[in-house]
């Protein structure tokens, strides 16, 4: 058998209704080709090379087939060629069957009550909990935690600024230490 994937750019601006009656009207007119479909999917949004029909970007589809009828083939080319939600389209032929795609969903894991991580309770408004002004009667809780000696107590700016005052200090104390030793070797 022979098997073929053609690669189509549609108009990026179609919305997910109107992209897969798109995807549908290509599918069944590969059907009349007599060629059996092995995938069919959306492979997502990229920016073109140069712009196509006055498009900077472009949804890219994938299409993989058994191919049919090759007289039939070529109606589906220049049919292709014609349809004016294509912009553009190449199909290759491919060396071995193509496997099949399995769109990969990513599950977030469950916490203790069963919800997802993501998952907000309807009765929790985030929004309104950050947002909300704080009373002056209002409780506020700060914990203050234990410095150990070794510790700094400097942020990260202050951190910054006073390892490149030691790193003066270091490089003035070897100039001084190089001074010293040269007047020595030269008495």
């Amino acid at each position: 058998m022979r098997y073929y994937e053609t690669l189509y750019i549609v108009n990026p601006n179609l919305e997910d209704k109107a992209l897969s009656n798109t995807m549908g009207e290509i599918g069944s007119e590969l059907e009349k080709t007599k060629s059996k479909l092995i995938n069919h999917h959306v492979w997502g949004k990229k920016r073109l090379a140069y712009p196509i029909q006055k498009q900077k970007y472009g949804s890219y589809i994938l299409l993989q087939f058994e191919g049919g009828e090759q007289n039939k083939m070529v109606d589906f080319d220049t049919w292709m060629k014609l349809n004016n939600a294509v912009l553009r389209h190449m199909t290759v032929f491919l060396d071995e069957k193509p496997e099949i795609y399995v769109e990969e969903r990513k599950h977030e894991p469950l916490k203790e009550d069963g919800k997802a991580e993501g998952a907000q309770d309807a009765s929790l408004s985030v929004e309104s909990d950050i947002l909300s002004p704080v009373s002056e009667d209002s409780e506020v809780e700060v914990s203050v935690g234990k410095i150990d000696e070794g510790e700094s107590t400097e942020g990260p700016i202050e951190q910054e600024e006073s390892s490149e005052k030691n790193a003066e200090e270091d490089a003035k104390g070897t100039l001084e230490e190089n001074k010293i030793n040269e007047e020595k070797e030269g008495k």
